[in-house]
């Protein structure tokens, strides 16, 4: 049986690698029930195991360098129709990314990795400063009488497109060559998922509201991209303090919190399978 395979698309520090490393972790400990279960792993355990070790006590998941990148392939097994279900973690590094946004350029291998009509992991994180102010947002707070300071003229650079924007070009470049133009399920998985305060929204209002810009181009694009949003903590909590004491004392499987239409709550492996399922 031929394997469906996956990608993981992210900028840096989106939550890539904090999710991999609880994966692994779930899908090694057994300590909650998961839709799918682990046939075998390609690629180098030692990497998976250094980042599930810090995951479970608590500190901080290095992310990965461009210099230290790995190729990691996890493949699953869907016990109950004996179907196989490969997820790659190409570029872990982020900034791979954001080099494909700002240089136009990828590697062959990015492109044959697409090649197929598996589905997209797209990242992004809840957890983050203010992305794409207009005047409309400063206005509040320029208003009045009061002198301004004098802002100091910067040149423009790539490097200061918005997140949202980056996250539509990346999804851009895959309709159109040299990248086969299919339709693609993408699970966008908003990491950081506990610092979105109460009452929470679902993971889809949030992208809605907070990044209008992604979520009306992917109801837009309907002919390229099936979407689902997902609001993902891979950690459960902040990692300092007594919130790191409290996450020490939990099973650590169940730490883990994801939200989303027929996602289990700590099962991140449903979100996988959704991405495989028959539309």
């Amino acid at each position: 049986m031929t394997a469906i395979r996956h990608t993981i698309i992210g900028l840096p520090r989106s939550g890539k690698t904090t999710f991999l490393a609880a994966m692994w972790h779930l899908i090694d400990a057994g300590e909650v029930d998961t839709v799918l279960v682990l046939d075998r792993l390609a690629g180098d355990s030692t990497h998976l195991n250094e980042i599930a070790l810090a995951w479970r006590r608590c500190e901080e998941v290095q992310h990965t360098s461009i210099a230290s990148e790995a190729n990691v392939s996890i493949h699953f097994l869907h016990s109950s129709s004996g179907m196989k279900i490969v997820l790659e973690f190409p570029d872990l590094d982020g900034e791979s990314f954001s080099w494909q946004v700002e240089k136009r350029t990828c590697p062959t291998a990015y492109v044959e990795r697409f090649g197929s009509d598996g589905g997209i992991l797209l990242f992004l994180t809840a957890d983050r400063g203010l992305d794409g102010i207009t005047i409309i947002d400063l206005a509040p707070a320029v208003e009045g009488d009061e002198p301004q300071a004098a802002v100091k003229h910067k040149e423009w650079e790539p490097g200061m497109v918005p997140q949202q924007v980056r996250l539509v070009e990346l999804l851009q470049f895959l309709q159109m060559p040299p990248f086969r133009r299919v339709l693609r399920r993408v699970a966008v998985v908003i990491s950081a998922w506990d610092v979105v305060q109460a009452p929470q929204p679902s993971p889809d209002e949030w992208l809605k509201r907070e990044m209008p810009l992604l979520h009306q181009f992917l109801e837009g694009n309907a002919g390229s991209f099936d979407f689902r949003v997902y609001g993902v903590s891979a950690q459960g909590g902040p990692l300092t303090g007594a919130s790191r004491d409290a996450l020490l004392k939990r099973v650590a499987s169940e730490r883990i919190t994801c939200v989303g239409l027929d996602a289990r709550p700590h099962d991140l492996t449903s979100i996988v399978l959704w991405l495989t399922q028959e539309r």
